[in-house]
């Protein structure tokens, strides 16, 4: 009985409560929110939202994309992507959500 109560004592200590849940990160459409086109400027866009992928082009305007993850039912991975558009001025000239 000794025995069964020390293994019991052992097992209970090795157990860990689950690990925490990831926060939510915002979908592109709530990251959308946060910008004004013809207003926000990549400095206030990178704050607000982080590094994304950056495209440039030659005459100036740059494209940025941020996707995010998710999983569907059935299991399966799709992305939401925010594409941005910036005029050369550095001010946000379009979005996109796809």
């Amino acid at each position: 009985m000794r025995l069964i109560l020390v293994v019991c004592a052992l097992l209970a200590g090795c157990a860990t409560p689950p690990p925490p849940k990831p926060a939510a990160t915002p979908g592109a459409r709530e990251m959308l929110a946060s910008l004004t086109i013809g207003k926000s400027t990549k400095s206030e866009v990178r704050a607000a939202l982080g590094e994304g992928t950056v495209v440039s082009f030659d005459s100036g305007y740059e494209v940025w994309v941020y996707r995010e993850q998710k999983q569907q039912n059935p299991p399966g991975p799709t992305a939401d992507e925010l594409v941005l558009l910036f005029e050369p001025s550095g001010i946000l000239s379009k979005t996109r959500v796809r």
